[in-house]
């Protein structure tokens, strides 16, 4: 249904549009004056939007489910505030600033329930902690396990190491009784907070139409994030229809030696747009655009349609509505550890048995004791290792939205 949605609004906008071209009349030349040389404009605008979506992928509403132990929706309620800023000269060089700042749930929480010894810690047995207490003993026993305690594997885990020094952070042999407690992870909303800085330079031509040549790097409020890389890109806005389409290619080429952001290293996208009711009180820009992912990211190497983007935006003077969907056909593409990784910056991924399925682990049957119970429950059947693997993969997972819809409010200024 959503394709036949997509599909349809492009052929709409197409013939609406071409029917304007047809009997518009030529648009005026300007004129060019001396002062035209050394012209700067600053054009700003202030939005806030339900989520902050940039090439099919949720920025922010997958990043809350995760904090928040929620599944994946198609609506998210993440309200963002994404300020852009653009300084642009006659000669065609611009500079723009753009940004994406989480409006609520900005501070950390216990997201995973658990009693630990530090923040991200794994958990902590607390009947086997006071069964060594109790004998004097609070290092590892015989058999190397720890206090530290994996109900998803209902084992003991491993990482003590004798060798290292005795400290909570840097060894998980010795746990401090005094710092044993629940502990809020590093998954605040303010985390998600970013920003693009893009230099480009702008080259119109009469025959072969417009090209826009540049690069730009998008930097996270956490640097230990997922997100921090760089692209350089050209856009050519195609010498025809340009009064009713304003079609437009535009490619961009990964430099970044840092592939943690799960994007690969090129990504294509083809646009049109046409506005109705131009010099009226009430104008609505309609937009669609489909984009090719080369590669998802430097491990799985997937390429595919990465999404059909279409906005609907009203504008009454300075001021605007937008009403925004996206269509992700190839869903495989988002199906790595890299999109949904982990519910906070200092915890480890969950596992993701297929990274071909189009499913993924659903935050809300990770941690909990209703969850714990169901674990629990798996591990203790004695079935073969495959049997309960399967189980507590069908138990956790759930479909990735291949919709996903947000709409946003603001204003935009020249200076």
């Amino acid at each position: 249904m959503a394709q036949i949605l997509s599909l349809v609004l492009i052929i709409f906008v197409i013939l609406l549009s071409t029917f304007s071209e047809v009997y518009s009349s030529p648009k005026p030349t300007k004129v060019e004056t001396e002062d035209d040389e050394t012209k700067v404009n600053i054009d700003v605008t202030h939005e806030i939007a339900s989520d902050w979506i940039w090439r099919g992928q949720s920025f922010g509403g997958d990043y809350l489910s995760r904090r928040n132990n929620e599944s994946y929706k198609e609506i998210s309620q993440s309200f963002t505030y994404v300020p852009n800023a653009r300084v642009s000269h006659h000669s065609g060089f611009f500079f723009e600033l753009e940004g994406n700042i989480a409006l609520q749930n900005r501070s950390d929480r216990d997201t995973d329930q658990r009693i630990q010894s530090f923040s991200g810690g794994p958990s902590v047995d607390l009947n086997r902690l006071n069964e060594r207490l109790m004998a004097g003993n609070i290092f590892p026993d015989q058999k190397g396990h720890s206090l530290f305690f994996d109900p998803n594997n209902g084992v003991y885990n491993d990482k003590c190491s004798p060798d290292l020094p005795q400290s909570i952070e840097g060894n998980q042999c010795a746990v401090n009784p005094s710092r044993v407690k629940t502990y809020n992870e590093k998954n605040g909303m303010g985390r998600t907070d970013g920003l693009f800085t893009t230099f480009a330079y702008e080259i119109e031509t009469n025959k072969i139409g417009k090209f826009t040549v540049g690069s730009w790097w998008y930097f996270k409020k956490d640097r230990a994030a997922k997100y921090t890389w760089n692209e350089f890109f050209i856009w050519w806005e195609l010498p025809f229809f340009q009064q009713s389409l304003a079609p437009t290619i535009q490619t961009f080429k990964q430099t970044s030696s840092d592939d943690a952001g799960g994007y690969g290293n090129q990504y294509t996208s083809f646009s049109i747009s046409h506005t109705f009711f131009k010099e009226k009180l009430i104008q609505l820009n309609m937009s669609s655009s489909i984009g090719y992912q080369w590669a998802n990211n430097y491990i799985s190497q997937k390429s595919g349609v990465n999404d059909v983007t279409n906005n609907a935006q009203f504008e009454v003077n300075d001021y605007f509505l937008s009403l925004n969907h996206v269509y992700r056909p190839d869903i495989y593409l988002y199906d790595n550890e890299r999109f949904f990784y982990t519910n906070s910056q200092d915890s480890a991924a969950v596992t993701n048995l297929s990274e071909r399925d189009g499913r993924t682990v659903d935050p809300s049957r990770l941690f909990g004791y209703a969850n714990e119970l169901v674990y629990q429950s798996i591990n203790q059947q004695n079935a073969p290792e495959a049997v309960t693997v399967l189980a507590r993969d069908l138990y956790q997972s759930q479909n990735i939205p291949r919709n996903l819809f947000w709409i946003s409010i603001g204003v935009n200024q020249r200076f």
